[in-house]
């Protein structure tokens, strides 16, 4: 056979071959893709199941409505180290931040413990309690707030003098963008758990907004009184390991007042067992990232390998691989900045 022949034969076999070669690599890609694509909704699935989770916090927060004509120094110092002792980071806040704007997003705030220094007052005809802000009352400002019901006038007369805040209504806390994920809530105020009035505040926190328990006042109570036994409840709680029903129980009574809490099945409810709680999940969560991130890392490094290899031997280009490519890179360090930002912040 003339060498001419040999070699115009051998080019229409390679010839011949590539229709079978395009075909196998389309099925290779198809099916590469797919996996792809199905690990990628796999491990979205299972990413968002795990931060619906509900954990209790770290956090603390100090909320000090009273500073301005009531300040206490020493029960702010007292609480705090009480708290940092047992891993809170606590964040304080004084009169000029706790206006109505500040409650509104509260419930964002992601706080493990919640001390309400804060004025309440059980209203005239009895029927409900509000708790203060710092905000002077100004009958324009969030009508739309008032007209639901969420904010109403508060008066507050300390020196003979009365002054008009905006107080906010148990509707208000049910209305709060956020939850409070198994929080402890103590509002020092009076009337803040009345048998009757102050029902509607502990349920619209604990039941319509996550807290796990809430601990208030019956009635009338000195802010003094109210000082010290809640020194003495969060000591109880923490440093003798004391159940919310047996350290609420040995708070000192005033007059008819005396500290209760919501819900009673609460009541055996160490705070301890929460910490422990926090600690386990911050534990696991780490380990949980770490293993997302290497994950993550992993599938953007397939991505860049599988989209060169396609293009030099794949027939079809396909756009999509631009796109894993591209998510791949962005999924790996939102990855990161999730892990870092959701990491515990202990003292």
């Amino acid at each position: 056979m003339p060498e001419n022949t040999k070699k115009i034969k051998k080019i229409r076999e390679k010839k011949a071959e590539k229709p079978l070669l395009n075909k196998k690599l389309l099925v290779i890609s198809i099916t590469l893709a797919a996996i792809i694509i199905l690990g990628a909704i796999i491990y979205q699935f299972f990413w968002r199941a795990s931060e619906s989770e509900v954990r209790f916090s770290l956090k603390a927060a100090i909320i000090d409505q009273l500073s301005e004509d009531l300040y206490n120094k020493a029960f702010v110092d007292n609480v705090t180290k009480i708290l940092n002792d047992f891993g809170f980071k606590v964040t304080y806040y004084n009169h000029t931040r706790t206006k109505v704007e500040f409650f509104k997003g509260l419930a964002k705030g992601n706080y493990g413990i919640i001390i309400l220094r804060t004025h309440a007052a059980l209203r005239k005809d009895g029927s409900a309690v509000d708790f203060f802000t710092s905000e002077h009352y100004v009958s324009t400002n969030y009508e739309e707030l008032q007209n639901k019901g969420l904010l109403v006038k508060g008066e507050l007369n300390i020196s003979g003098i009365i002054k008009e805040y905006f107080a906010f209504t148990s509707d208000f806390v049910k209305e709060l963008e956020g939850t409070f994920p198994k929080s402890i809530v103590i509002a020092m105020g009076c009337q803040t758990l009345n048998l009757t009035a102050g029902q509607s505040m502990a349920k619209a926190f604990c039941d319509t907004k996550g807290a796990k328990v809430y601990i208030g006042w019956s009635s009338w109570v000195l802010i003094e009184h109210s000082d010290k036994e809640t020194i003495k409840l969060i000591h109880g709680l923490l440093h003798e390991n004391k159940a919310i029903g047996k350290a609420v129980e040995e708070a000192g009574v005033y007059g008819k007042a005396r500290l209760s809490f919501y819900p009673e099945s609460a009541g055996n409810l160490k705070i301890s067992d929460l910490i422990a709680e926090a600690e386990l999940s911050s534990s696991s969560l780490k380990g949980f990232y770490t293993t997302e991130i290497f994950s993550v890392r992993c599938f953007s490094s397939l991505a860049t390998i599988m989209y060169n290899w396609f293009r030099r031997l794949s027939p079809i280009k396909f756009a999509i691989f631009n796109f894993l490519t591209s998510s791949a890179s962005v999924a790996s360090s939102r990855t990161s900045f999730i892990h870092f930002s959701k990491s515990p912040r202990y003292r």
